[in-house]
């Protein structure tokens, strides 16, 4: 009901927004993550879908690559392994066969390609 506070608040986040272009970071964090786990697509036909907005992007994974076929059990498996090496995944969608992958924005390139490599190493040890 617009507390001053709270009104101060948003303001200064909007303020941080715009000084550190964190729309413009969002959107390439975003496409830097589409293009590793792209390049995983195409080696691993278990993922049949990239997709996301800014820096919010998921894969969906299917049992042979048939879309029919929702594989939520490799996704469990693929999320055990990241996260015994290091890396929190987060499953998620009507069948549990996507994995959500939301960086911080503040994360730097190098760190995100490092999860991208362990994802990659995740898929080549249990797809």
């Amino acid at each position: 009901a617009g507390s001053p506070i709270a009104c101060a608040a948003a303001l200064a986040v909007m303020e941080v927004f715009e000084k550190e272009n964190l729309l413009q970071r969002s959107r390439d964090v975003g496409e830097r993550l589409r293009k590793g786990l792209n390049a995983m697509a195409a080696s691993h036909a278990c993922i049949g879908d990239v997709r996301g907005l800014g820096a919010m992007v998921a894969i969906e994974l299917f049992k042979n690559g048939d879309v029919k076929q929702a594989d939520a059990d490799l996704a469990k498996r693929i999320t055990a392994e990241a996260s015994a090496r290091g890396l929190i995944l987060l499953t998620c969608g009507t069948h549990g066969n996507v994995i959500r992958i939301l960086v911080p924005l503040t994360a730097s390139d190098e760190l995100i390609d490092e999860g991208l490599g362990i994802k990659a190493a995740c898929f080549d040890a249990v797809a």
